[in-house]
């Protein structure tokens, strides 16, 4: 693995942890982002400011480095620009047309489980919007570019007469320039996290979401196994699978996000790649193999040792007492951080990943995104009481200050 370069694309902080991972397995890692100094590039042996969507530039610089595979890192709108790069230098690429036309857009993701029989949140067309044809006991309704996540380029409408500046914010942040239109789903919300194997999808983890009233319902921590695993593997899962199988996937992860409401679970997000939450952390911890490791070795062409199906994980996952506390930001610079050498020496802490150093800023526009995360801290334990314990004690010890001295924390997962 020494002599092997890897071409990763994507810079966020999400990615760096990827790049580390590269980094300890001996491999030669090139991070191209064309934000300077971005996390991932900090990490990485070279880096270069190069779009992840330029594709053309993509491969003129991996001919030009002779490198030995290309991997995307934690970014939805770049695994499209993956697949053709993979393509055009003959490297191990684990996305299919059937999965870019599943997982690559929102609207997409929709029409296709519509042919499974999975239900999606109600959704409006854009014209179905404008022409007032939205009942007003559906609002209020959730405009969102069809080609972006993290929360960005996303906004709330209660009334009509919110939808035309909500649809031209929207495309503001949209490649494509369309955006998807649906109900404003006030309920539970949980996650599926996938895998593929040579003998199809496994299902290893569920987890419950649970989200910040602050923050504009940016994600504030995951507690797994989800309260509704039992159920959705009866009335969900199968259909899932079944989806899933007909695109014929061996290699890569997917994560699918589901309103609950009742017994009808409504899925609304897919990612198929690496997940900001990391639910990679907590399956390592509790099932023993690295999916970071897995998808690394797959793409530098050690195939044998790709296969990231783990059957027996998602049992053992759901034996274990894990959290994900997701500690956000409001605006402003961060003068100090105090309490995280403490936090890791928690019993129950596992893992951090952080997002923002000290003399980095937060700012307005960030809010309501994931953006404004400073960090996601995981935690595992035998019992759920030692992991309560130590949730509680991490919200207290952890303290982030402006240049006012003023706390910098708007939110942080709590079990009160």
């Amino acid at each position: 693995m020494k002599a092997k370069k890897l071409l990763i694309l994507g810079g966020n902080p999400e990615t760096a942890a990827l790049v580390s991972v590269a980094n300890d397995m001996g491999v030669h890692s090139i991070v191209v982002d064309p934000v300077p100094n971005s996390p991932a590039k900090k990490v990485a042996h070279e880096a270069h400011e190069v779009d992840g969507l330029d594709v053309d530039a993509l491969e003129k610089l991996a001919i030009k480095l002779d490198v030995d595979g290309v991997l995307v890192g934690v970014a939805d709108i770049l695994v499209p620009s993956y697949k053709e790069l993979c393509e055009r230098m003959g490297f191990p690429c684990y996305a299919t047309d059937g999965a870019l036309s599943a997982f690559s857009s929102k609207d997409g993701f929709v029409n296709t489980c519509e042919e499974f029989g999975i239900d999606t949140t109600p959704s409006f067309s854009e014209l179905e919007a404008i022409n007032g044809l939205i009942p007003e006991v559906i609002y209020p309704v959730l405009i969102k570019p069809v080609d972006n996540g993290s929360g960005v380029g996303q906004v709330i409408c209660f009334k009509k007469s919110e939808i035309l500046p909500g649809i031209s914010y929207a495309k503001s942040h949209s490649k494509s320039g369309r955006v998807l239109i649906e109900k404003y789903m006030q309920c539970d919300d949980m996650f599926a996290y996938y895998a593929f194997a040579n003998d199809g999808a496994h299902l290893l983890a569920t987890a419950d979401r649970h989200k910040s009233i602050k923050s504009g319902s940016v994600c504030l921590g995951a507690t797994y196994p989800s309260k509704y695993e039992e159920e959705y593997k009866k009335v969900t899962d199968l259909k899932i699978v079944k989806f899933l199988n007909s695109l014929k996937l061996k290699n890569g992860v997917l994560n699918i996000q589901f309103f609950v409401s009742g017994s009808d679970f409504f899925a609304y997000d897919p990612g198929f790649r690496l997940q900001g939450e990391g639910p990679h952390i907590h399956i390592s911890h509790a099932c023993g193999f690295d999916q970071r490791k897995l998808l690394i070795n797959f793409s530098l062409g050690n195939v044998d040792n790709a296969s990231l199906g783990c059957s027996e994980c998602n049992v053992k996952l759901s034996y274990s007492n894990a959290v994900t506390v997701w500690v956000l930001l409001a605006p402003g610079k961060i003068t100090s951080i105090q309490g995280l050498t403490e936090i890791i020496e928690l019993p129950s802490v596992i893992d951090i990943v952080q997002r923002y150093n000290v003399g980095e800023t937060v700012y307005e526009e960030m809010i309501g995104t994931e953006q404004q995360v400073f960090a996601r801290i995981y935690l595992q334990a035998d019992t759920r009481q030692a992991v309560e314990h130590d949730v509680n004690k991490l919200s207290d010890l952890l303290r982030i200050k402006n240049e006012a001295n003023q706390c910098l924390i708007l939110d942080i997962f709590r079990y009160e």
